[in-house]
């Protein structure tokens, strides 16, 4: 691997805490070659070194924020605390002033807001939590909101969704410093079922296919993804792979870390809900998707999602 990086965390009263943890768990599981720690990471409170997030967690920061900063990267974390005007002035002005001092800066969910008060997205595009965006492309003309957007990058400025999207930006940084195989093995330690890509909306459960495994298998899984209504059955795919069912089966676990039918089943409800996405009727998404009747579509939906088919296509594509 190339050489250690330093990783600066911003802290405040009612930050989000997953913004904060979940972006530290992912960069914290990175190792060197040497086994020490590939990211040396500091906290930094905008005012008092004891902070508490919105859900009552507490942090301690090693410092307030130094007048002298310097790290690869920035972590501007969101909350409801960073909408408030004592604290947004605050990030804002010591943001403009001290930005150049980063090699890139990340706003996870809200935390937008600090980079857009601060000038540093004027004429960029950025996402944020969709149900903010409205309002920060509002409060901000200058900048482009782009609620689609899983995670995105312009510039040295980087950008997430929702809450638990600063986990995918993360392991994207960590692929653009240490590589394709980093990455991945830091998702299957947090039991991530695949990466999801920075395009990909963010109402999204399951997770677009990324080169997880290598050789037949991968061949596989992206003929599969391509071929959701054929059979897909394990005697199906292993007869492609040139395997036995049980070998398949234990060398797909392996890979992919679950079973050919879980990967399969959440491949065509992530193929569904991208045609939901595009107006595709219900019962054709069902169909293309390989699901046998729409009573199953409908329950293996509602248990993934949490909510109907139709009522997802109401919500996200609007007739």
């Amino acid at each position: 691997m190339s050489r250690k990086r330093t990783i600066a965390i911003l802290f405040f009263d009612d930050v989000n805490g997953i913004d904060v943890a979940g972006p530290l768990e992912a960069f914290a599981s990175v190792m060197l070659d040497d086994g020490s720690a590939a990211y040396d990471v500091v906290f930094w409170a905008v005012d008092e070194l004891h902070v508490r997030a919105e859900s009552g967690l507490a942090f301690v920061a090693d410092c307030t924020m130094p007048g002298r900063p310097k790290a690869d990267l920035l972590i501007v974390p969101g909350g409801r605390g960073i909408r408030q005007e004592r604290t947004l002035a605050a990030l804002a002005a010591w943001l403009w002033e001290n930005s150049h001092a980063f090699g890139c800066i990340a706003s996870i969910c809200t935390g937008a807001y600090a980079l857009a008060e601060a000038g540093l997205l004027d004429g960029r595009a950025v996402t944020t939590h969709w149900a903010f965006a409205a309002d920060l492309q509002k409060r901000y003309p200058a900048i482009h909101v782009k609620p689609d957007r899983l995670f995105m990058s312009d510039g040295k400025i980087y950008s997430s969704g929702g809450v638990s999207a600063g986990m995918d930006l993360a392991l994207d940084l960590i692929e653009r410093d240490f590589g394709a195989q980093a990455a991945m093995k830091v998702a299957r330690e947090l039991v991530v079922f695949l990466r999801r890509t920075g395009t990909q909306a963010q109402f999204s459960m399951p997770l677009q296919m990324q080169s997880m495994a290598s050789g037949k298998l991968a061949d596989i899984g992206k003929w599969a993804a391509h071929n959701l209504h054929r059979d897909l059955s394990v005697e199906a795919l292993a007869a492609r792979a040139g395997l036995s069912s049980r070998q398949f089966s234990r060398r797909f676990r392996e890979e992919f870390g679950c079973p050919p039918a879980t990967y399969i089943k959440r491949l065509r409800l992530d193929g569904a809900r991208s045609m939901l996405d595009q107006g595709i009727s219900v019962f054709n998404a069902a169909r293309v998707s390989g699901f046998q009747s729409q009573d199953g579509f409908r329950r293996a939906f509602e248990a993934e999602f949490g909510i109907s088919p139709s009522e997802y296509q109401k919500r996200f594509h609007p007739s």
